[in-house]
Formats: C-alpha cells, sequence, structure tokens
C-alpha cells in the first residue's frame, strides 16, 4: 500500500509485478523476524507465538519461498530495483543478527529506528522513480524528497508506537528502546512534534503546487495520527487495535489516494 501510494503521488504508472515483489519481500522478512524473535514474542504476544512455535520450518519455508518470488520479479524489473527492493533484507540481518566486529543495529538506540524506518520510506520513495515510464506527472529530487518526508515521518511515528507496545518484552530481553529509555510521556511529546511536522510538510507542499489534489487526505491522515498517537498513549495498548489503527491506517489512506486519482 504505501508502495501504491508512492506510485500515484508521484505520477507514475503503476507497476503492478513491482507491487506484488513488494509484497513477497514484506511478508518475508516479518515472517523470518518472528521466527527469528520468539523470545520478545513470549512476553509481548504469546497468541502470536503460539502461531508459530512448532512450526518453525514451515513459516521460514514460507518466508524464503516468497523471498525468492520477490528477487524473481525484482530481477526482471533491472539492477537498480531488485538492489533497491533488496536492501530492508540486509538493513535487517544487520538489526537482528549484526555485521561483524558491530552490535546489532537493534541494541543501538534510535539508530534502529532511523536506520529500519529511513530504509523502509527509501525503497517506496526510489522504485516508482526507477521505473518512471508511461504517462508520468512532475518528477525530480524535491519530489521525491517530499514524498520519503512524509512516509518517513509515518512510519517512525508507528515505529514508535510499536515499541511503546512492546516495552515490557523490550524490558525483558535487554533492548533499549525509546520507550524504554524516555517513558511515556516524553515520547508522547515527541510523537506530537513529529506529527506537527507534517503540517509544515502540507503547507510547503501547498506552496510548490506538489500533490495538490492528494493533499487533502493526506492532511486527513495527519489529523488521524495526532489521534491515534493520543490514543496509544493513554493506556490503550491492546495489539490488534495497535494493528488494524496504526500500520492498518495505509490501506484506507492509499484506496482513498487511488479513488481520487481515479475521479481525476
Amino acid at each position: 500500500m504505501v508502495l501504491l501510494l508512492s506510485f500515484i503521488v508521484q505520477g507514475v504508472k503503476v507497476d503492478t509485478p513491482l507491487l506484488v515483489a513488494a509484497f513477497a519481500l514484506t511478508f518475508a522478512v516479518y515472517n523470518l523476524d518472528r521466527v527469528i524473535n520468539q523470545k520478545e514474542d513470549l512476553i509481548n504476544d504469546p497468541n502470536r507465538s503460539r502461531l508459530f512455535m512448532g512450526r518453525e520450518r514451515m513459516w521460514a519455508g514460507l518466508a524464503v519461498a516468497s523471498l525468492a518470488s520477490s528477487v524473481v520479479v525484482g530481477a526482471r524489473e533491472g539492477l537498480g530495483v531488485l538492489v533497491t527492493l533488496l536492501s530492508p533484507l540486509g538493513v535487517y540481518a544487520a538489526y537482528t543478527v549484526g555485521l561483524p566486529f558491530a552490535p546489532r543495529l537493534k541494541q543501538i538506540p534510535v539508530v534502529k529506528n532511523v536506520v529500519l524506518v529511513g530504509t523502509w520510506a527509501l525503497v517506496p520513495t526510489l522504485l516508482p522513480s526507477l521505473r518512471a515510464v508511461g504517462p508520468a506527472g512532475e518528477k525530480g529530487t524535491l519530489l521525491s524528497l517530499l514524498i520519503f518526508y512524509f512516509i518517513f515521518t509515518k512510519i517512525m511515528i508507528n515505529s514508535i508506537l510499536f515499541d511503546l507496545r512492546d516495552v515490557k518484552g523490550d524490558n525483558a530481553s535487554g533492548v533499549r528502546t525509546l520507550p524504554v529509555m524516555l517513558g511515556v510521556p516524553r515520547v508522547r511529546g515527541l510523537l506530537l512534534l513529529l506529527n506537527t511536522t507534517l503540517i509544515v510538510w502540507t503547507a510547503v507542499c501547498w506552496l510548490l503546487g506538489s500533490f495538490t489534489r492528494y493533499l487533502p487526505i493526506l492532511a486527513a491522515s495527519i489529523v488521524y495520527g495526532f489521534w491515534y498517537i493520543h490514543f496509544f498513549t493513554k493506556g490503550n495498548q491492546e495489539r490488534i487495535l495497535v494493528d488494524l489503527l496504526v500500520d492498518g491506517e495505509w490501506v484506507p489512506l492509499t484506496l482513498a489516494t487511488t479513488l481520487v486519482y481515479v475521479l481525476t
């Protein structure tokens, strides 16, 4: 959904096989993470952990098959697309396993959020530019920077909210996330500040004439962001609600953007 949104707002013809490849990669990385990080899941989400325990080979096999399909599709799109598409896998390895003579990114406060979120935001920003064929609107470095900042900020807020939800397991595992280090009140202030910068982002886009037909929907997502930051930093951290209302926001946001594109 994030990649589809980026295609539409950047005015690039949607590449459906690339959407499939991006989904397959996301599915692979997520399920590999679930298989590897059983310790945190046992504390944070026992129900999800039970889904994976005793079935590690099955889920790992599905993840590898999904990754292979992503590589095949990405390779057909070109080397630049393939390297960009697979970059989250390399970052994830550094995040979970670590690199020689270096600690795991997961153990470095703040850095892990910036690197992980930056990678997940860079991929949907770059892929449409690499596949800019067919009818297209305005392009350029500034356009890419604008869409990157929007995606990065939204995913960063989501990432910190998920850390807040998982604070118990992170504490037990010795992972020093921002909520563990700062506490809920300071984290709430940080999240509100990050979301406020998107108001400035909206004003800049309006002045530059960028994404104008989509700005009302993007602005609505910013208002929605203020609501769920308040909701989930006031003790309402039921796992299914965080999944549906935070990460799930990209589904209606992208569908609404797609509808505007079709109608206009």
